[in-house]
């Protein structure tokens, strides 16, 4: 049986999430099973068998099926003709980011995700004039994140591990600031910033 911290760091090093809290939620909500205490003040345990199914079905086909020869910082190759039938070289970052984007994706389309953020215009209008962008492109990044509400009256980004969702599209925090707000908040205006000047999205 697994306390919610032990429980935290198995689904840490398999990257379901980073927060303990979130554990806690899921925990709470239904989506691991787990038996509360004398009182649900003093905690919860989980069994294995409970911890194993939720990180198998949250897990992308093939996670874990890669030859134990995958192995290496950057690349390596698979010399073992019972793997391969011939010598092949792989990018082992590239296999295991396809797989996090596919396990990520797939989460948040079962609505599991660690919380969302909530667009405030105040903070864009003072995070486009920290950056010295137009009035004109701030109004533009409002309108469209003014429209990315979830269901809910105020707009908002789901996010997990690092990564929000923003126009169907999985965005990285911007590790050059300090606190979780301005990181999400930067690296929106980045992206709309890229998209308008890569032509990718047309004004309504």
């Amino acid at each position: 049986m697994y306390t919610i911290d032990e429980a935290f760091e198995i689904l840490s090093r398999n990257k379901l999430t980073t927060h303990k809290e979130t554990v806690r939620n899921w925990v709470r909500k239904g989506v691991i099973q787990a038996e509360p205490l004398e009182s649900r003040k003093k905690g919860y345990r989980i069994s294995e068998a409970a911890l194993e199914q939720f990180i198998k079905e949250r897990m992308p086909d093939g996670w874990g099926l890669y030859p134990e020869s995958v192995t290496g910082d950057v690349r390596d190759v698979v010399k073992n003709e019972d793997e391969a039938a011939y010598h092949v070289e792989i990018d082992v970052e590239a296999i295991k980011e396809q797989a996090r984007e596919e396990m990520w994706y797939e989460l948040l389309g079962r609505f599991i995700f660690e919380d969302y953020f909530v667009l405030k215009k105040s903070e864009i209008r003072a995070a486009v004039e920290h950056m010295r962008y137009s009035k004109e492109f701030e109004a533009e990044v409002w309108a469209r994140c003014s429209k990315h509400t979830w269901g809910h009256a105020t707009p908002r980004v789901p996010y997990l591990l690092d990564y929000f969702m923003f126009e169907g599209k999985r965005v990285p925090f911007n590790k050059d600031f300090g606190g979780k707000d301005e990181q999400i908040i930067h690296a929106l205006i980045e992206k709309i910033r890229r998209d308008r000047v890569q032509g990718k999205h047309k004004k309504s």
